[in-house]
């Protein structure tokens, strides 16, 4: 009875260990598979001349932002409403030409009778020549018939010229745009009364704007007209370059304008808009840089992705340092021509095997 006990705790024993045994080994269909080649797009590092870059603040501002005024007197009778477009030439305003087009008129009928004079004293002073020709008409008659010539050739020369300055004036009574832009904003309204200098309306061109910034004078020496530089317009990262350093600093705040290109091709710069300007501080050094998409920003700091020659991805701990567009100074593990992820980076893993497509986005 004691020997059946014995064996029947023995089997008990071995069915324990058998089990316990089955709970760590695993069938080879259980154990992890490898992670697939990831489809990633790659950037080389590169060595470039990059310098301490200072934020500064600037705006969008337009090239071309007048204060278009009336140049004759009159009543309003049309102004271009505000945010209309216009080409260069098209009318801004008009004012009431009615009186102008009356003194055209009579100046017209003025021209008209000193021509129909004038056409009868030149026959009346070739009559005289003829005459003293002749030796039937005095020198006295003839000279008087030339004066009286010459008179209406004045008279006719001054009606011309004033009927030339009233139609210029009819002409002045549409206010033109001086240049292609916008209406910002109507000074005048209809049936209000306009006179020379009278501002009528604020045009600006807004397909002609810069970025006007003020720098401290300690980085004069730095600038360069034609460098670049990078900006931030309301959130969004640009590049510009820099057109005008107006070299006259305020003695008050010790700063100077710079004024810089925006990109052509790109969004549609409101004017007024803020912008951070980032000027060189110092001079600019060889360093290594990595496209900013390369980067990879968490709560344990920023890293990136290099690819290796067995095409694997290795994780590199980076710091970042001074950018111009799309280029960001690293220091750290990273070499000039190391191949680094900028598409595909968030589902890597360390030591992950990666395929190269370029088509990843």
């Amino acid at each position: 009875m004691f020997e059946d006990i014995a064996m029947t705790r023995r089997i008990a024993h071995q069915i324990a260990a058998a089990l316990l045994l089955g709970a760590f080994v695993l069938p080879a269909s259980a154990q992890q598979a490898p992670a697939p080649a990831a489809k990633v797009k790659v950037e080389a590092a590169s060595l470039r001349q990059m310098a301490p870059v200072l934020q500064v603040p600037g705006s969008v501002m337009s090239r071309q932002d007048a204060d278009v005024a009336a140049e004759v007197s009159g009543r309003v009778t049309w102004v271009a409403e505000a945010g209309t477009k216009l080409a260069a030439g098209e009318a801004l305003a008009r004012v009431d030409d009615r009186l102008l087009r009356l003194e055209l008129r009579q100046y017209e009928a003025q021209i008209k009778s000193l021509q129909s004079q004038l056409t009868f004293q030149e026959r009346e002073l070739e009559r005289q020549r003829q005459l003293a020709e002749r030796g039937t008409a005095t020198i006295v008659k003839l000279e008087e018939a030339n004066s009286r010539r010459d008179v209406l050739v004045q008279d006719l020369v001054r009606a011309q010229a004033s009927r030339d300055r009233t139609a210029l004036e009819i002409e002045r009574t549409v206010v033109k745009a001086p240049f292609g832009g916008q209406v910002a904003a109507r000074m005048l309204e209809v049936g209000e009364y306009s006179a020379p200098g009278v501002k009528v309306a604020r045009l600006v061109a807004v397909d002609q704007v810069e970025v006007r910034a003020q720098a401290p004078v300690s980085i004069a020496r730095h600038l360069s007209e034609g460098i670049s530089v990078s900006l931030d317009v309301e959130g969004q990262p640009a590049q510009g370059k820099v057109t005008r350093i107006i070299g006259i600093g305020e003695a008050q705040s010790r700063t100077f304008e710079v004024r810089v290109a925006l990109p052509r091709g790109e969004a549609n710069w409101i004017v007024g808009s803020a912008v951070k300007v980032g000027l060189p501080s110092a001079t600019a050094e060889q360093v290594v840089a990595v496209h900013r998409d390369a980067l990879v920003l968490r709560g344990d700091g920023t890293w990136l992705f290099r690819i290796n020659a067995q095409n694997k991805a290795e994780r590199v701990a980076v710091k970042t340092g001074t950018s111009i567009g799309d280029w960001v100074q690293v220091t750290g593990d990273v070499r000039d021509g190391d191949r680094t992820v900028v598409r595909g980076a968030e589902r890597l893993r360390e030591g992950q095997e990666v395929e190269l497509d370029p088509k990843v986005s």
